[in-house]
């Protein structure tokens, strides 16, 4: 019962991943994440740079473009024209882009 109570606190202790949910237009910003952590945005025509392995982003809005320092895993766009170019190193592979607009693309880029 011990071990069972323990996991379950370990479990629910804040720290282990963190959502950043951000609304922005025309912003210049960088977002630390750690493993886990996921990304929600909204908004148009900001330059992100992400640093850090992330678990997801979702991004609503038009005209973004991304920088990811990392691994990230997935992205669902909802809008048009948005750009992320991940950095290529070794043991990276690109993230699986879901997207529901035109023109969203994941590029790699040397480091």
């Amino acid at each position: 019962m011990k071990k069972l109570l323990m996991a379950v606190l370990l479990l629910t202790l804040p720290g282990w991943c963190e959502t950043h949910s951000l609304v922005l237009t025309g912003q210049n910003q960088v977002i630390k994440v750690r493993a886990g952590d996921h990304i929600d945005l909204v908004g148009d025509s900001n330059q992100i740079t992400i640093q850090g392995d992330c678990a997801h982003l979702n991004l609503t809005g038009s005209g973004n473009h991304f920088r990811l320092e990392g691994q990230l895993d997935s992205v669902n766009v909802v809008g048009s024209d948005n750009e992320m170019n991940w950095v290529q190193l070794q043991n990276r592979h690109a993230p699986n882009l879901q997207s529901i607009g035109s023109n969203n693309r994941v590029l790699p880029v040397s480091p």
